[in-house]
């Protein structure tokens, strides 16, 4: 534990540091576009409307799910895969990636994935601004459940930058490994619930031990809140097995994750 308190330490110590060079990288990422920022909003909008298309018009039918409409359904939690998604991969070559920074800038590298994290983050909160928007024209009304986005948005933020600190260094050590991760994510995105409503899916409604395994995962839980959070159809503590399994699941990923870090980052560059 004193790893990890040393590793969380240099986060808030370095927060100014991390948010200007998060807003450095956020702005060159599509300098060399002819769209530049636009891409950040449109890509994931194009996603959005393929799935909309295909999953609830064509597969669902534009059946209700949760008492709305499928793209009200989708938004929540759609943007927020999408956002763990960028995050991950990201932090996964942030340090491999930075060798410069690495080598030569006095500061904990412990922040570079904090970095990313900060960067991905503007992008989430125009996808989410935008979101909010469509799920009002659909229906969907501020309630008092929107409140519980804070307690997941706090649940999202740690648990990346748990996996972020953990992907980054594996990746310095074993670059193969960030070919690995792309594929599991592109594996996790289809039982995480991002496009799938598994409650109304009667083929794993007879399967219970596939459910079961399905909410373990900590992707699950947090789509899942959020959309509980922006339907309202669900506070964050009825599930208190789910909420205990996320958290010991994310403690355990950030205290693995301090641990190797602070036992290879000495010799980063050596591995880079």
């Amino acid at each position: 534990m004193r790893e990890t308190w040393l590793v969380l330490l240099e986060q808030f110590k370095n927060l100014n540091v991390i948010r200007r060079l998060a807003k450095y990288e956020e702005k060159s990422t599509f300098q060399a576009h002819i769209l530049g920022n636009v891409w950040q909003i449109l890509d994931p909008a194009i996603n959005i409307a393929i799935y909309w298309f295909v999953f609830g018009m064509v597969l669902y039918g534009n059946k209700p799910m949760d008492g709305y409409s499928y793209i009200a359904w989708l938004l929540p939690g759609f943007i927020a895969w999408q956002f763990m998604r960028s995050e991950i991969l990201g932090a996964s070559r942030s340090m491999v990636s930075r060798v410069q920074m690495v080598s030569k800038m006095q500061f904990p590298v412990s922040t570079i994935p904090s970095m990313t994290l900060a960067s991905q983050l503007i992008n989430y909160w125009w996808m989410l601004g935008i979101s909010m928007v469509i799920m009002l024209m659909y229906g969907v009304r501020p309630s008092f459940y929107w409140l519980e986005f804070i307690y997941f948005f706090f649940c999202m933020i740690v648990f990346l930058y748990a996996v972020g600190l953990v992907t980054s260094t594996i990746t310095v050590v074993v670059r193969d490994f960030h070919t690995l991760l792309n594929s599991a994510m592109q594996l996790m995105f289809w039982v995480s619930g991002a496009i799938f409503n598994f409650s109304a899916n009667a083929i794993i409604e007879k399967h219970p031990m596939v459910i079961h395994i399905i909410q373990i995962n900590p992707f699950y839980y947090i789509i899942a809140g959020m959309r509980e959070a922006f339907l309202g159809t669900g506070l964050f503590y009825h599930d208190i097995k789910s909420m205990i399994i996320f958290w010991s699941i994310t403690l355990m990923l950030l205290i693995f994750g301090s641990h190797i870090h602070l036992k290879f980052r000495s010799r980063f560059v050596d591995y880079i």
